[in-house]
């Protein structure tokens, strides 16, 4: 079986695992039964494991397939979006590790009886969703060979559909989240766009999206050694 074949369907493995696992219907009757550090340890676990073998089975096929573009556009302009779209996704990604900003679906999100869109939430209701989802975009623009497109591609269909799988399930389970679903977005500054959100500067967590800059800067330069071409 080509390597391409074997990352795709790492994908569906990961995916699979993740959205049964956390379905309506499965988990209450795992939480009841292990309890809820159990199952979000069984859970982690599992899900790990898919994305563990999806990296190396990538890490070690890079640029396998048949070449379906070398950059979507002009080369000049696809690395410079790379580059942009990089350091958005990894100030979301590092400013959504903070509790207080973290997306209220995620086990790091800080304990709050109210949900209401405040800081980064405003931005994009799923911080580190997004980031995954930007990470692939970025990469789709510069790497064209189907095992790449497969690899990347999976992150922002898998962060979309995630997402609203999340919100689904709060929104019939957590008051008020409908509500957090209506004023936000998960596509970042959708909603600020689109008039439902305003962005409130003195909330951002500024610390936390210079620090994803940061990375960003350092990621890119060291990006051959560590990743390779």
């Amino acid at each position: 079986m080509p390597p391409w074949l074997w990352i795709a369907l790492c994908w569906v493995g990961f995916a699979c695992t993740h959205l049964v696992l956390s379905s309506a219907s499965l988990r209450p009757r795992l939480v009841a039964r292990l309890g809820d550090d159990a199952f979000r340890g069984v859970y982690s676990v599992a899900v790990l494991a898919w994305f563990v073998a999806l990296v190396w089975v990538f890490a070690r096929h890079k640029h396998d397939g048949p070449l379906l573009w070398s950059t979507i556009g002009p080369p000049a302009v696809a690395a410079a979006l790379n580059h942009v779209v990089m350091a958005l996704a990894l100030a979301l990604l590092v400013a959504g590790l903070l509790p207080a900003h973290a997306a209220p679906s995620s086990m790091g999100a800080a304990a709050k009886e109210r949900i209401e869109a405040r800081g980064l939430l405003r931005i994009t209701r799923h911080p580190f969703n997004a980031a995954a989802a930007l990470f692939g975009i970025a990469h789709l623009l510069v790497n064209g060979h189907l095992g790449d497109v497969l690899f990347f591609a999976g992150f922002p269909l898998f962060a979309a559909i995630g997402s609203r799988h999340q919100d689904t399930r709060l929104a019939r389970s957590r008051p008020g989240y409908g509500d957090l679903v209506a004023a936000t977005s998960f596509v970042p500054f959708a909603a600020v766009i689109a008039g439902r959100q305003r962005l409130v500067a003195r909330e951002l967590p500024w610390t936390g999206l210079a620090a994803g800059l940061v990375a960003a800067v350092a990621l890119r330069h060291w990006h051959g050694v560590l990743f390779g071409p």
